[in-house]
């Protein structure tokens, strides 16, 4: 034990010492506004299949079944096939409150149980006020809610139009023809902006991606450099293979880490200071930044992601003798760790779709994506279960990848007590699995 604690904080100490890791606190941030702002331009997609929707209309004027005609209109991208379907238009008097507290009820019931996608609801007096109209869906998909706002103003706007006077100043007319702003809520009555969630996902993602890509890098070269000058040969000598690995993963990851805490401790600042500063900051930012489960999961997704992919640079590190031939290697494990954070993009708008459910139980693509499905997920979720809903499969994942890590690391031990001190060609697939019978 203090031989492994000799290592990490030697490891520890030549990265924290160094002026690059200071610029690196001010620099990284930076470059990560570059990165997430610049995907947000590709992030529209259209639907690719028919959605279902039950429209509540109380309001007496026959909105429900003019919207429905509406969005018939309406077709999937190269295709016929119509984009909507209405199962249901439930139209009730503007007195029957009891019978729409329950309808309303059992329907949001209904679309946490994800068989139907939206609720439109119309109150009474829709016509004069914009808040009597909104959308109740878990889903952030803003190409259909576009389309319910395009089309609700229409209707909305012939109906202010028929009730008005036509000698009416031009401000008046446009003050009646006006676009609503379409309020949307999730099933827990919430309104956090996609934007706040969005971008949240990705600076927490982004996050996660730089800390394992830099410091797993920074293990790998550690490794190769030791292995050719023939250091790890006298440190081999007075340490096991095994602490020796350790220590290099778990004193590189204090330093990211380190990085890290710094980064929350100026962004907290900033909030709680947010009032002093006269900065202004979203309400729902807070929301989401502070829920339990986005920190908790962001913890622990980022120190097992670390700890499976920097054991998986050390094992490429100890099996080549230089840099250019570790490009062979990295390659695939950079791509496994980018590939969540470009389809990333696309699933945001359908957190619980089967591409992103499946994606967050891969061990390797786990950490980023189930981040990404924590953010969009869990504050619209209204019960918690570690067994079911967002926690179970939050939970789940993370064993996934906590046992995934475990069998690397193991693997990699076996290798790694070999692949130090041998140099030349670079071991074949067959000699590796001999490698791991010794």
């Amino acid at each position: 034990m203090h031989k492994f604690l000799t290592v990490l904080r030697y490891e520890y100490a030549q990265v924290v010492k160094k002026k690059s890791f200071i610029v690196g606190i001010f620099l990284t941030p930076a470059l990560m506004a570059f990165f997430i702002i610049l995907p947000s331009y590709f992030a529209r997609k259209a639907p690719s299949t028919t959605e279902s929707i039950v429209i509540i209309d109380s309001g007496g004027a026959g909105i429900g079944d003019q919207l429905a005609s509406g969005l018939g209109s309406y077709t999937l991208e190269s295709s016929s096939t119509p984009a909507f379907e209405v199962k249901r238009i439930l139209v009730l008097t503007p007195a029957d409150s009891v019978r729409f507290r329950h309808l309303d009820d059992s329907l949001r019931a209904v679309i946490n149980d994800k068989e139907l996608k939206y609720l439109v609801v119309i109150r009474p007096d829709a016509e004069r006020a914009d808040s009597n109209v909104y959308l109740v869906t878990n889903s952030s998909n803003f190409t259909n809610i576009n389309r319910f706002e395009r089309k609700l103003s229409d209707i909305l706007t012939s109906y202010r139009l028929r009730a008005s006077n036509v000698n009416l100043p031009v401000d008046s007319v446009l003050n009646l023809t006006h676009r609503i702003d379409l309020t949307v809520k999730d099933t827990k009555g919430a309104a956090i902006p996609f934007e706040v969630r969005y971008f949240g996902a990705l600076v927490l993602v982004m996050l996660i991606y730089i800390m394992i890509l830099t410091y797993g890098m920074m293990v790998m070269r550690s490794v190769i450099e030791e292995k050719t000058s023939r250091i790890m040969e006298v440190m081999v000598s007075s340490v096991s293979p095994f602490q020796l690995m350790m220590g290099k993963v778990v004193g590189l990851g204090a330093a990211a880490f380190t990085a890290v805490g710094i980064w929350v401790a100026f962004g907290a600042a900033l909030y709680f200071g947010s009032g002093a500063f006269a900065i202004p900051i979203d309400p729902s930012t807070s929301k989401l930044i502070f829920h339990p489960l986005v920190v908790v999961f962001f913890v622990l997704f980022l120190i097992s992601g670390y700890l499976l992919y920097s054991t998986l640079f050390a094992l490429v590190g100890s099996i080549v003798n230089t840099e250019k031939e570790a490009q062979n290697y990295v390659m695939p494990i950079t791509i496994s760790i980018i590939l969540p954070v470009i389809l990333g993009l696309s699933v945001v708008q359908e957190p619980n779709s089967v591409l992103a459910t499946t994606l967050s139980f891969i061990p390797l693509f786990a950490p980023t994506m189930m981040m990404m499905r924590i953010v969009f997920v869990a504050p619209a979720a209204t019960s918690f279960s570690p067994f079911s809903g967002i926690l179970g499969e939050s939970i789940l994942a993370f064993l996934i990848v906590v046992l995934s890590t475990v069998g690397i690391i193991w693997l990699t031990a076996k290798i790694f007590r070999v692949g130090i001190l041998m140099y030349g060609k670079r071991p074949t697939l067959p000699e590796l699995v001999k490698w791991l019978k010794y």
